[in-house]
């Protein structure tokens, strides 16, 4: 594979991305943005434009000779932020509150291989199935303790008697819920950040289509993610669908511009491009961005179909910039139980969980009822199990 590397001059943003995704398709990836003032007199009075440097991946020709190596793909940003001591002290800190963590984590495992030689078998077929929806062995420990506490011995042979424990612990640790509350008189500002893949463009859509169509409020939405062009192209897609304005901003810089056009909206959704959290450069540059923004919420969004080791390190490195969860993806996966390590590391309100790819549809309010059912799933064979429990949660 090579790349195809193109540079294209235009009047707007938006007609210089529409010239890429005609050219080189949906894939393209942007490497360089800027913009400049074109003729006038010593750089004064010209009229700016927008030149933006783009690639795609494309399939070699067959050659006869080897090719020479194709140059380094380097991606220039536009603000490049300084490399200082205090940001290496910090990472430093990170990664060992990181190892600190895995390091717990297998002490917490140890511990629960020690204590599983005293269950029961009625406990370890909980166990066992709770560790089958994804749960970390520190989190199953503590359930199957609250468990001891609620049931008598003689009685946990009873499989709904045991869920409905369950599902009443993790209704209370998932009690801590709210939805996005707009503010009178001025416009509430919403970004959207994580890890990418985790569907912040698909959810966005889905929060304005029913914000702007159901509740009838007026929303503007911004896209901070210029590195692909596929990410524009869909968001001005929603944006034409519900009938609202989206504005493209290809720096930080931009975003004040941008929130103050649309001063006299009561909802402005930022969509952020994915960010890697092993990249510092990334994370400095959405830090860079909320600074800018001073958004209300913050909202994480996480996948369901995320592993443990990876939801940590999301929690390790957007912890300092989020204010609220949203959790996506739930109808891909059988194992969310993982969710339950972000829902306790973060002590952060859970606003909305995604469950399909239908907008407006597929989202709901996050509620402590619905989570606990996502992360415990249905539980195994209860029909034969004549428990009853006029106290239990809604199923």
């Amino acid at each position: 594979m090579r790349m195809r590397v193109k540079r294209y001059v235009g009047e707007s943003v938006p007609e210089t991305m529409g010239r890429i995704k005609r050219d080189l398709g949906t894939d393209a990836i942007i490497l360089q943005t800027r913009q400049f003032r074109d003729g006038g007199f010593f750089g004064l009075f010209g009229k700016m434009k927008v030149e933006i440097t783009a690639a795609i991946e494309e399939q070699a020709p067959p050659v006869s000779v080897p090719e020479a190596p194709a140059p380094p793909r380097v991606i220039v940003q536009e603000e490049p932020a300084p490399q200082q001591a205090q940001d290496t002290e910090t990472l430093q800190q990170e990664l060992l509150t990181l190892r600190q963590m895995i390091e717990k984590m297998n002490q917490n495992l140890l511990n629960l291989n020690m204590e599983r030689q005293a269950w029961s078998p009625d406990l370890l077929f909980w166990a066992e199935y709770l560790h089958g929806r994804g749960m970390r062995e520190a989190a199953i420990r503590g359930l199957l303790r609250q468990v001891q506490r609620d049931i008598p011995e003689e009685h946990r042979s009873s499989r709904r008697a045991v869920y409905l424990s369950l599902q009443r612990t993790v209704s209370a640790k998932c009690a801590n819920t709210q939805p996005i509350q707009l503010k009178p008189g001025k416009p509430c500002v919403v970004a959207m950040i994580g890890p990418t893949g985790v569907g912040k463009t698909t959810t966005i859509g889905k929060l304005a289509a029913g914000f702007s169509i159901v509740d009838k409020r007026k929303v503007a939405l911004i896209t901070a993610d210029t590195y692909r062009v596929a990410a524009v192209e869909q968001l001005k897609t929603f944006g034409d669908i519900i009938g609202v304005p989206v504005e493209v901003v290809m720096a930080p810089s931009g975003i004040t511009e941008a929130l103050a056009k649309h001063a006299d909206k009561e909802l402005i959704f930022i969509d952020t491009a994915g960010r890697s959290p092993q990249n510092d450069l990334h994370m400095t540059e959405l830090r860079s961005l909320l600074d800018k923004a001073k958004p209300d919420y913050a909202m994480l969004v996480v996948s369901a179909t995320m592993n443990t080791t990876d939801i940590l390190q999301v929690v390790q490195r957007f912890q300092m910039l989020a204010t609220d969860l949203i959790f996506s993806k739930l109808d891909e996966t059988l194992c969310a139980g993982n969710l339950l390590t972000l829902i306790e590391q973060t002590g952060f309100p859970v606003s909305y969980i995604t469950n399909g790819q239908n907008v407006p549809d597929d989202i709901e309010v996050a509620s402590a009822e619905r989570l606990a059912l996502h992360l415990l799933g249905g539980g195994p064979d209860l029909s034969a199990d004549g428990y009853k429990d006029d106290t239990s949660a809604e199923e």
